[in-house]
């Protein structure tokens, strides 16, 4: 994204009418295609592998199933990957939703066999738990189980299946679209062998990367479909945690190749749109003028690397969000460096964080404004003007049939432009 199209070239594509989802054509029913589904595909850590192979085992002269105490194992396993925090409040109204009154036991047993940890019990005010997966666990050898318990297949096929449930109440993408994404990731293949290729043949300095990339292969190989609608507006799913290299060079997307489009450094430029909105005093014309000319001709990181003298990119994407994220610290080297250049942005950053009165909430606001963007603006043209058109989301960029990628990409930047007022 480096230079804009007049606005007369394709503003034929902008599409205002909002569908409902029973007239967009192309939709079919998510529950249909769960129908053949006999298990579901889950981590399996070694040290449990020959637990594994019974179906039954008692403990505390209760007879449990062994396919719920592994599920509870995936699920926690699940969740590190995604989030890399080795901390879980497990309330126990939903542990005992999910896997019965005895749900106690299952807990026990787990923390017996030293495959988990509780950490910190209850606490007044508060009826969760917080558990921890034992280091022995997450460094050791992660395998795969396949769980053919009917119950917990069930439920799985009701979570999927029921997208509306799937977000809050007040969610920030529109449930239409959220649906039409969902069953978007059942037209998805990926071509295994050159993945796993890709894979074992990597320097596996992260375990936890690969373990997570490789559990992803699998699962899309398998039609086993996960994600998740947060908060903030981001959609996580299989591929939001796959490599860069496997999505954009061993997918097919509806039987074709693959083309992904992104934003351009994407949380740089909506901290635009945050300090216009502000409408503040605090930050200099002419600074504002040169970021916003940077961050929507994508050039910003290599602005910054420029001036810190590296081409390294990743670190300069790294301290740019530790700015936009993180406390900004006197004596950090990434809040120095961005001071350095954007002196009044930075004043705006401390001040906006503080005004707030917590340091989280500008990587919230930028998020929202994104998947915004994202979901309920270009997804949305997209679904509307090419309803046939399939879609996986990657939180600031959008993967497309590689055929399909001119009439996208066409709306994508129409969007894009319309959002920080470019005409």
């Amino acid at each position: 994204m480096k230079t804009y199209p007049d606005a007369k070239d394709i503003s034929h594509m902008s599409v205002k009418t909002i569908l409902p989802l029973s007239k967009i054509s192309g939709y079919s029913n998510i529950r249909k295609k769960l129908e053949d589904k006999k298990n579901s595909l889950q981590f399996l850590p070694e040290s449990l592998e020959q637990f594994s192979k019974s179906k039954f085992f008692e403990y505390k002269s209760q007879k449990l199933k062994s396919s719920y105490a592994l599920d509870i194992m995936h699920n926690l396993i699940l969740k590190y990957y995604f989030k890399k925090d080795n901390r879980f409040h497990l309330m126990s109204t939903i542990l005992k939703e999910k896997y019965g009154h005895l749900y106690n036991y299952y807990m026990d047993y787990l923390i017996e066999a030293k495959s988990i940890e509780m950490i910190s019990n209850y606490r007044a005010g508060r009826n969760a738990k917080v558990y921890k997966i034992s280091d022995h666990v997450l460094k050791g050898k992660i395998m795969r189980y396949v769980n053919k318990d009917a119950t917990l297949l069930k439920k799985y096929k009701n979570k999927v299946s029921q997208v509306e449930e799937a977000g809050t109440k007040d969610s920030l993408i529109d449930s239409d679209i959220k649906a039409m994404l969902v069953d978007d990731l059942f037209y998805t293949k990926i071509e295994f062998d050159k993945a796993i290729f890709y894979l074992d043949n990597l320097e596996h300095n992260d375990t936890d990367i690969y373990n997570r990339n490789r559990y992803s292969v699998e699962c899309v190989n398998d039609k086993h479909i996960f994600y998740h609608f947060d908060s903030y507006g981001r959609m996580h799913t299989n591929f939001t945690i796959l490599k860069s290299f496997i999505r954009k060079n061993c997918l097919l997307l509806d039987g074709e190749e693959t083309h992904e489009i992104d934003i351009v450094n994407s949380q740089p430029l909506f901290l635009n749109k945050i300090i216009a909105d502000s409408d503040s005093k605090w930050v200099s014309k002419d600074e504002l003028e040169l970021f916003r000319d940077l961050t929507i001709n994508g050039n910003y990181y290599q602005y910054v690397m420029n001036h810190i003298g590296t081409t390294n990119r990743p670190l300069v994407k790294e301290m740019t969000y530790k700015v936009l994220f993180g406390r900004n610290m006197h004596n950090s080297k990434a809040d120095k460096a961005f001071k350095e250049l954007f002196p009044t942005i930075h004043n705006f950053i401390r001040l906006y964080k503080k005004e707030k009165g917590d340091y989280k909430v500008l990587a919230y606001e930028l998020q929202k404004a994104e998947s915004n963007l994202i979901f309920n603006k270009i997804i949305r043209e997209v679904k509307n003007s090419f309803p046939d058109i399939k879609i996986v989301t990657v939180h600031d960029s959008i993967i497309v049939p590689r055929n399909r990628r001119h009439e996208v990409d066409a709306i994508f930047r129409t969007k894009l432009y319309e959002e920080f007022c470019i005409f």
